[in-house]
């Protein structure tokens, strides 16, 4: 079961987030629908980390070292591929990882936006606009220079 799941964090993942209800820890949102886990979100992205020979930790690293983000830090899952961004600190338990698909935000009021993507699919989270499209934009540069990193050697 919960090498099943692991396996669900791949290019399809829009966002993974925490819950805790019916002994789930975490909804995995992928653009076949929504899934529950027995697994917490972080066990999650670690195993999807380590299906490409690193860990969430080591991802984190990377991108601290190369990018001088040192606060809310995306990660490279498969580096060319698909990444993710944190909506605040990963350890905060509130915090939705959004993965490198394109959406729109619509800016809600007191803190809080609906993040609508591509295929119609939505969810607010407790966070600016602001804060998304910045970080949105984080994981972009990172990929990019990656990717470039990766080309040139």
């Amino acid at each position: 079961m919960k090498e099943k799941d692991s396996k669900l964090i791949n290019r399809r993942v829009l966002a993974l987030e925490s819950v805790f209800t019916n002994g789930n820890k975490s909804k995995i949102t992928t653009t076949n629908g929504i899934h529950y886990s027995k697994m917490s979100v972080l066990e999650l992205l670690n195993n999807a980390c380590m299906r490409y020979a690193s860990t969430l930790e080591g991802r984190m690293k990377a991108i601290k070292l190369i990018m001088n983000y040192y606060h809310k830090t995306p990660i490279l899952i498969n580096p060319k591929e698909f990444g993710a961004f944190p909506t605040v600190s990963y350890k905060d338990t509130e915090c939705v990882w959004i993965f490198n698909h394109h959406f729109y935000v619509n800016e809600l009021g007191n803190g809080k936006s609906q993040i609508v993507f591509d295929n119609g699919i939505h969810m607010t989270v407790k966070v600016s606009k602001n804060v998304l499209l910045k970080q949105q934009q984080r994981l972009h540069t990172a990929i990019n220079i990656i990717s470039n990193i990766e080309d040139s050697e």
